[in-house]
């Protein structure tokens, strides 16, 4: 059995996709005989195998105003790829043009009179956090002070275009044999989009990796931190989706008292004007994205309380991998978040109130962090892994085989 995943989001800086596929491949070499594909865009064109794990690099363009996420150009190179190396499963990770190439391989399977699963996993939620988000953003820095029936016209025209997109999902979505989603609240986003049945695989934790006991006072002194400094931490795209600069907001609010410091680690598009930020504010640290998942275990323990205000989030895995240190969380009651963050391991607040996210981490530095960080390991444990991730995820590919799996190329290629 040959399993590809196609995703525009794995990249030498990129976030949960890249560690939802990295485990995956681990997954598999270390319970199954299956082989794994990766078909992702790259700054050339290349092919690496390492015994059953192929990465095949499709050289594309980068994304406007984007650092170093690219976006498939000639779906037909994808075609090539999946001709060549005749995958039994595809899942798809991304919405752009690489679907169309997946449907045209398995039209190419049928017309042989072979056959593929094609799966779409529902990552990102492109209609709110790419189209209607940023464009009511837009509208309201231009409009408000001008005309408010134009800033309402132009909301407006931001939920029509947001249809549009939505539509254009819901009919990739259509064109697959199974939906996947992370969350049951992901799964009825899906269902606003039009998507029927929808198989929940919810994401997981490497708890081995992200464990309590790797905090250390010499990483706080590395980055400026004392021991009665109270240390934010925040990981994840340095974007504007990620309503990051909600952040110093916050932290600029802070009673000086709680001695508060700031770590923002990743890449992005914002880090010209962070790190313009961090030069003029002490307590802010800019770090860029660390490969080394050990030495970000350390940096993520390291810290007091993990802090997000993103609404965009379709599961939230860093602020799980937070909670598995040990880290209580301040967040924003939007997207995945209220899911990962219950009342008794941190606090949400609404989107973009830097206010009430400052009040939520002052109450927060004068509880017992310790015992909350606790309870967020336990929730961690008891919920989520990558093992029960891949169990759970096989299964559903499993089941939705079986009508097809006597025409499966691996199958005809196995009875030739």
């Amino acid at each position: 059995m040959k399993i590809c995943d196609i995703s525009i989001a794995y990249n030498e800086s990129s976030g949960g996709i890249r560690t939802y596929i990295d485990e995956k491949r681990r997954y598999l070499l270390e319970n199954t005989t299956y082989e794994h594909l990766l078909i992702v865009p790259g700054d050339t064109s290349r092919e690496d195998r390492h015994g059953r794990i192929t990465t095949v690099q499709i050289e594309s363009p980068l994304l406007p105003n984007q650092d170093a996420y690219r976006f498939f150009l000639q779906p037909a190179k994808i075609r090539k790829a999946l001709l060549e190396n005749a995958p039994d499963i595809i899942e798809l990770g991304s919405y752009y043009l690489s679907p169309w190439a997946a449907f045209a391989y398995r039209h190419r399977l049928q017309k042989r009179g072979k056959n593929c699963l094609i799966g779409c996993y529902f990552h990102t939620d492109v209609a709110e956090a790419y189209v209607a988000a940023p464009l009511k953003a837009i509208a309201h820095d231009l409009l408000d002070e001008r005309s408010e029936t134009l800033s309402a016209l132009a909301e407006g025209l931001a939920d029509i275009a947001a249809t549009g997109v939505e539509h254009y999902v819901r009919s990739i979505f259509r064109h697959c044999d199974l939906a996947l989603a992370s969350s049951p609240e992901q799964a009825e986003r899906l269902h606003e989009y039009g998507v029927g049945e929808v198989q929940i695989v919810p994401m997981g934790v490497d708890l081995e990796l992200f464990r309590p006991e790797l905090r250390g006072s010499d990483v706080r002194r590395r980055y400026g931190a004392c021991a009665d400094d109270l240390v934010l931490i925040y990981a994840g795209r340095l974007s504007s989706e990620k309503h990051v600069l909600t952040l110093l907001q916050a932290l600029d609010l802070l009673p000086k008292t709680l001695n508060a410091k700031l770590w923002l680690v990743g890449e992005g598009p914002l880090k010209d004007e962070l790190s313009t930020e961090a030069d003029s504010r002490a307590a802010v640290t800019l770090l860029p994205y660390e490969n080394d998942r050990l030495e970000f275990g350390r940096l993520l323990a390291s810290a007091d309380i993990y802090v997000t205000a993103g609404p965009h989030e379709t599961f939230g895995l860093s602020v799980i991998e937070a909670q598995a240190v040990g880290l209580p969380v301040v967040g924003v009651d939007a997207g995945a978040l209220h899911e990962r963050v219950p009342p008794e391991l941190g606090f949400l607040g609404p989107v973009d109130d830097a206010k009430t996210m400052a009040q939520n981490i002052c109450t927060l530095a004068h509880m017992d962090r310790k015992a909350i960080g606790q309870k967020a390991r336990t929730f961690v444990e008891e919920n989520f892994s990558w093992d029960a991730t891949f169990r759970r995820w096989l299964q559903c590919y499993t089941t939705a085989l079986k009508p097809i799996q006597h025409l499966l190329p691996s199958a005809l290629i196995g009875a030739a």
